[in-house]
């Protein structure tokens, strides 16, 4: 519970810092991304360390690539089957229409601009990707490749050169490594706090989104969680860390870490957590197109997870019509807002 607050406290120190930039001398800060993802790398790198020490880690990697898979399948399964319901409750279209009405943007996305007259859904459906649009999704994969290259060479460090180094440099390590991870985390979240506050956009996103459409992220977190729960427990994990793993929504910059940082006995699961939610996020990259062209609209904001509010908004924007930008974005609001809370609490950190 301490670590939970003090990570929330430096989230809201960023978010604040930059909306008093902002409304004293508004200026872009072109290096902020490049920075989250060094932060991002620099704990991915110290968790991949922290895996390659753990021998339970090392000797059951394919099973727990192939745990890892399964669960990623069913959360997104429960997530896409839970708005359908809920989209049907509210008799909405797959196209995300209350009568004939679509909900109204009040400002810019900040992912793409959405102007003027909304294409019908005929026309965004049958376009072909952008040019700008591929050029995002093929670096949204290979930063995922460089992350997974980060993660390995920590575990190969970790299994080849830490682990032979004895019992008493383990336990050195282990301290001194989770205390890296928690001032790591704290950077991270004043980072993402910063991003929303200088963004603008959190507050103008959530008046647009309104209660009707706030029904979404709760779907969603439903829908994961059950079938999560269910697949972690098939699958012989703990009930601790199958309510853990699934609450992670594709935060593999965060989840897995806080799992890790409860105990050495837990880094099997932080693995798995890891896995699931990078497979998660690179889903909505791959598979949103597709799913708002077969399924609907809504239902493909609920497959990257978080991600529905940053690096997939612009596949949503282009995939979709441009009102459902708001929809992903409250889906990746809410639970990125769960999970900060969720996880750190379920494993008692």
């Amino acid at each position: 519970m301490k670590l939970l607050l003090i990570y929330w406290a430096f989230l809201i120190l960023g978010y604040a810092a930059a909306s008093w930039i902002r409304r004293k001398s508004p200026r872009e800060f072109t290096r902020l991304p490049a920075l989250m993802m060094v932060t991002i790398y620099g704990l991915c790198f110290v968790m991949g360390l922290r895996m390659g020490v753990n021998e339970q880690v090392t000797s059951n990697l394919g099973v727990i690539g192939l745990k890892a898979l399964v669960i990623t399948i069913f959360c997104v399964a429960g997530s896409m089957l839970a708005i359908f319901a809920a989209r049907k409750l509210l008799g909405m279209d797959r196209y995300g229409t209350v009568k004939g009405k679509a909900v109204e943007l009040v400002a810019e996305t900040a992912a793409e601009p959405v102007a003027g007259e909304i294409e019908t859904p005929e026309a965004q459906t049958d376009a072909g990707p952008s040019g700008e649009e591929a050029d995002s999704s093929s670096m949204d994969i290979r930063s995922t490749i460089i992350l997974l290259s980060v993660v390995a060479a920590g575990m190969v460090i970790g299994a080849f050169i830490l682990a032979p180094r004895g019992e008493a440099f383990l336990d050195w390590f282990d301290d001194r490594s989770n205390l890296t991870m928690v001032v790591l985390l704290c950077g991270l979240m004043l980072l993402v706090g910063f991003d929303m506050g200088h963004s603008g956009m959190v507050v103008e996103y959530l008046k647009a989104a309104g209660l009707r459409v706030m029904v979404f992220p709760l779907a969603a977190m439903v829908g994961t969680m059950v079938f999560g729960i269910g697949a972690c427990l098939i699958l012989g994990l703990t009930l601790r860390e199958s309510a853990a793993i699934p609450l992670g929504f594709g935060w593999y910059s965060y989840a897995p870490i806080v799992i890790a940082e409860a105990g050495q006995q837990f880094m099997v699961a932080s693995a798995i957590s890891f896995m699931h939610n990078v497979i998660r996020e690179v889903s909505g990259i791959i598979f949103i197109p597709l799913a708002a062209k077969k399924i609907g609209y809504l239902e493909a904001t609920g497959i990257p997870g978080i991600a529905a509010m940053d690096i997939c908004m612009p596949i949503v924007a282009r995939s979709c019509r441009g009102d459902t930008v708001i929809y992903s974005f409250a889906i990746g609001f809410i639970m990125c807002i769960v999970t900060s809370i969720g996880v750190p609490l379920v494993m008692g950190v």
